[in-house]
């Protein structure tokens, strides 16, 4: 799902992107039947979402294709793990990154080219603990080198999705700020048997592991230290 802000013609462009894929409006305030009220209009939807991230999964997970976010500050917006582009064009809603959801992933999946002959998909999920080596965690802090993200994660793709048996791949991994118990990285892999699926997973999981460019900074109750940092002094 391409998650954009807007500040101005709002409406224009959710009509707009109606004729590209499901849209949806979600605004700080306000009210109307094309919105998504970030609040008690959340609780109408049956969502009860913690923070506007889980909103925007949710929607993910509904299987819309666009999200206009209006209303929200910049420190509300540059903490969901994606670079949200504010936009005056429907166009321009196609160059922001995607907002996915575990179920979005699959659904995903399920669609591509090939999927017909598969009847497996194995997960992992990396979610956040809440002691690490006897210290408690307050949150990590995820950076991507955006520069060449995109490209590392397709060709760890590719590798894993040449092995015999495998009909897709997809990794996702937040960026910003996690908390205990949130979930960090899915990655997935879509074989014609669940015999096919093992290593295949294990390999995409060890490959993301050691190639994808992702920083994680670790913050304690009494510190913090990026992880890089602490593995280089054991």
């Amino acid at each position: 799902m391409k998650v954009c802000a807007v500040k101005k013609n709002a409406e224009e462009l959710l009509k707009e992107l109606k004729k590209r894929g499901n849209a949806i409006l979600v605004e700080k305030g306000g009210n109307g039947e094309e919105k998504l009220v970030f609040g008690e209009d959340c609780i109408r939807f049956g969502m009860k979402p913690k923070n506007l991230r889980e909103v925007l999964e949710m929607l993910a997970d509904i299987g819309y294709n666009y999200a206009l976010l209006k209303g929200f500050n910049d420190d509300e917006l540059s903490n969901l793990g994606i670079r949200i582009p504010e936009i005056s064009r429907a166009e321009e809603a196609d160059t922001a990154d995607d907002c996915e959801s575990l179920k979005s992933l699959i659904r995903r999946l399920k669609e591509k080219e090939g999927s017909e002959f598969c009847g497996a998909i194995g997960v992992f999920i990396g979610f956040v603990r809440k002691i690490q080596d006897g210290r408690e965690v307050v949150r990590l802090e995820y950076e991507k080198f955006d520069e060449i993200y995109d490209r590392v994660r397709s060709e760890i793709e590719s590798e894993v999705g040449s092995m015999e048996g495998v009909r897709g791949v997809r990794i996702y991994h937040k960026a910003g700020t996690v908390v205990p118990k949130e979930d960090i990285v899915y990655v997935l892999v879509m074989a014609e048997h669940r015999n096919d699926l093992w290593e295949p997973l294990k390999r995409a999981v060890e490959l993301f592991k050691s190639k994808l460019p992702v920083w994680k900074k670790e913050v304690y109750v009494d510190g913090e230290i990026w992880a890089h940092d602490r593995d280089l002094r054991k």
